[in-house]
C-alpha cells in the first residue's frame, strides 16, 4: 500500500517565516516527525515521494531544513528510502485549498508516486471540494497541518491515519523547548483515527 506523510504548507508559513534557532529547531523537529511516520507507514522495506513547497524562485531556508532532516531521519530506518523530490507552488490564489496545496496537483502526485508506498507533503493539505473527494486507492495518509472539519472526517474515515497538528491544549511539559524533537512536542500533537476526538 502507498502510504502519505503531509505536512501543513499554511501552519509552515504562518509560524516559521524567519529563520531563527527556534523556528529553525521546530522545522527541522516536524521533517523528522514526518519522517519517521512516514517510515513507521513503509513497513521494513518501502519508497518515499517527498513533496516540498516552494514560492517562485525564492529558496527558502526552512523549508531546506525540514527537508535535511525529514531525510536525514528516514535514512536511519532500514529498507525504507527516498524514491524521489516534488516542488510545487504553494501561493497561487485562487487554486489553492485551505491546506496550501492545489487539490488537483495533490492527486496527480498521487497518481505518479505509483513506485512509492509513502509521498510525504511538506507543502501543504487540500481542502477537497465535495463533488472531486480524494481518491486514496488504497493509499495511507499522514499529515502535518491544521485540523480542519474535513480532515477530522478523513481521519475518523480512515482515509488519513495520522494527523500532526498543532497543540490545541499546552504540552504537559512547560519547561522551555531546547532540542528539535522538545520543540515539536512543545507545539504539536500526533492525532490518529483512534483519539481523533481531540480535535475540536
Amino acid at each position: 500500500m502507498l502510504a502519505i506523510a503531509v505536512a501543513g504548507g499554511v501552519i509552515y508559513w504562518t509560524q516559521f517565516r524567519d529563520e531563527t534557532p527556534e523556528t529553525s529547531r521546530l522545522a527541522e523537529g516536524l521533517g523528522m516527525a514526518a519522517a519517521e511516520e512516514s517510515a513507521r507507514l513503509a513497513g521494513s522495506s518501502g519508497k518515499v515521494v517527498l513533496i516540498l513547497p516552494k514560492r517562485g524562485t525564492f529558496v527558502d531556508p526552512l523549508v531546506e531544513i525540514q527537508r535535511a532532516a525529514f531525510a536525514k531521519a528516514l535514512a536511519g530506518h532500514a529498507g525504507v528510502s527516498l524514491l524521489a523530490t516534488e516542488s510545487v507552488e504553494t501561493e497561487r490564489p485562487g487554486t489553492m485549498g485551505a491546506g496550501g496545496l492545489d487539490p488537483a496537483e495533490f492527486q496527480a502526485i498521487l497518481t505518479r508516486a505509483a513506485g512509492a508506498k509513502v509521498v510525504a507533503s511538506l507543502a501543504g493539505f487540500p481542502e477537497f471540494p465535495a463533488d472531486k473527494p480524494l481518491v486514496a486507492e488504497g493509499k495511507k495518509i499522514v499529515v502535518v497541518g491544521s485540523g480542519t472539519p474535513q480532515l477530522k472526517a478523513l481521519l475518523s474515515a480512515e482515509v488519513v491515519q495520522v494527523a500532526i497538528v498543532p497543540r490545541v491544549k499546552p504540552a504537559a511539559n512547560s519547561d522551555k523547548p531546547k532540542t528539535a524533537r522538545e520543540w515539536f512536542k512543545h507545539s504539536y500533537e500526533i492525532i490518529t483515527p483512534a483519539n481523533v476526538g481531540a480535535l475540536p
